[in-house]
């Protein structure tokens, strides 16, 4: 009924990581369609489109388990799972990399999601930090009797707010 005070998880960032998943399968199936549109268009150099493509499922799949660390870690509040996140980040931003400089060819369109991809993954990084940083320098707990008195000096400051 009352509202924890004492909250540690990151809204924010538990928001960008629901978007992030609507946002990558939205990347995958652009990607996919451009490697289809390449694959007819243009004359790719041996076994480099096998290899691109299949990049582009073990990235997803990366994507996947860190955002499931990120979740995990932000909810329960464990800075193990969060570093975690933290290292499947730099793992994923390099995958993203590849495909926004490195891959046999890139068009536009993969450069603008590439670089929307990378963008979520440096705000996440940052909030992931900030979010630990709080984990680890907040961690006094309180007494019932504290939590009690919190709780009683917020709602008679909510009154007086309300009264005026």
């Amino acid at each position: 009924m009352f509202l924890n005070l004492y909250q540690k998880s990151s809204t924010t960032l538990q928001i960008l990581l629901h978007l992030n998943i609507v946002y990558t399968l939205f990347w995958e199936v652009i990607e996919i369609i451009c490697f289809v549109f390449k694959r007819y268009n243009l004359i790719y150099p041996t076994n480099a489109f096998g290899i691109e493509l299949s990049m582009t499922f073990l990235l997803i799949l990366n994507e996947f388990v860190r955002q499931f660390f990120g979740i995990k870690g932000n909810l329960t509040q464990r800075v193990s799972l969060l570093i975690i996140f933290l290292i499947f980040n730099a793992c994923c931003a390099l995958g993203f990399v590849f495909f926004l400089i490195w891959q046999s060819y890139v068009q536009r369109v993969e450069i603008i999601l590439s670089s929307i991809a990378l963008l979520f993954i440096l705000t996440e990084t940052i909030f992931t930090i900030v979010t630990i940083i709080r984990l680890k320098i907040i961690t006094k707990d309180l007494t019932v009797q504290q939590k009690i008195d919190k709780i009683k000096e917020a709602r008679d400051k909510f009154q007086q707010t309300k009264n005026d």
